[in-house]
């Protein structure tokens, strides 16, 4: 444990010491990374100024909601997703191997070298978000903040594990180089209360895929509202989680070094 601490630091210090060689560049990407995901929220502003809203949430708890969203995705963005590029990149050029001669767990060297500082700028922008809104939501009781932080994790280990499925896919599928698009349609649906679906959607993104887990859940502790499916969603999570580790494994062992 403690040696794999030392690698993730090792990787996370690299990571700023190549980013701060270049400031300007790093603040710039920084900026327009957090803009684009920052139109979301512009719109629900808009669309509630306008009069209309969605029912059964105030704008606030709606910018909750998406503020959410952002930390989490800040976080997985931050010091994993880099895991789906560096396994596409060490594929297509062979270096993988290299990975896989070394004495710790290819998984944790991709990861330790997935720390990208630009995507910083989503979680701070979801804190300031999340802060803003819940300055205008009243104050959470420890209680409701002690399960919102557990299903924060949950929420992140959902981001987690479609990121390993993606990067898995990349040992067999060398120029899948979209792969985020896929991930952005997966998820964009997290942003927005799942009661404002159809029950067989809502389901689908509780059962099949927890998208509900990445904010909606967590908001709903944070908010003390009761969650229904809670229990199944936590179970789903648990299942993708595993299986994304096991396909992760599996698809490593049908690797064979790409080159060119």
């Amino acid at each position: 444990m403690i040696k794999a601490l030392k690698i993730q630091m090792l990787g996370i210090r690299m990571a700023f010491a190549s980013r701060m060689a270049y400031r300007i560049d790093f603040f710039i990407s920084t900026a327009i990374t957090l803009a684009g995901d920052s139109i979301i929220p512009l719109v629900t502003l808009l669309i509630y100024n306008s009069g209309v809203s969605l029912p059964g949430w105030s704008m606030y708890e709606v910018l909750l909601i998406q503020g959410i969203f952002m930390v989490s995705k800040g976080i997985v963005f931050s010091f994993f997703f880099g895991i789906v590029w560096n396994t596409l990149e060490s594929v297509k050029d062979g270096t993988f191997d290299l990975v896989l001669l070394k004495p710790h767990p290819a998984m944790h060297l991709i990861m330790a070298n997935a720390f990208y500082c630009d995507n910083l700028g989503i979680l701070l922008g979801g804190i300031t978000l999340s802060g803003i809104a819940l300055g205008n939501l009243g104050t959470v009781s420890l209680l409701h903040f002690a399960v919102f932080a557990l299903l924060l994790v949950l929420s992140i280990l959902v981001l987690l594990s479609l990121a390993l499925i993606m990067a898995a896919t990349e040992f067999k599928w060398v120029g899948n180089s979209r792969v985020d698009e896929i991930f952005d349609i997966i998820t964009m649906f997290g942003q927005y209360p799942t009661t404002i679906f159809s029950r067989t959607f809502t389901n689908l993104l509780t059962w099949i895929i927890p998208v509900s887990m990445i904010a909606f859940m967590p908001t709903s502790a944070l908010l003390g509202r009761s969650i229904n499916s809670l229990l199944p969603a936590t179970l789903a999570t648990a299942v993708l989680f595993t299986l994304s580790m096991f396909f992760w494994h599996v698809m490593k062992k049908i690797y064979t070094s790409a080159g060119g």
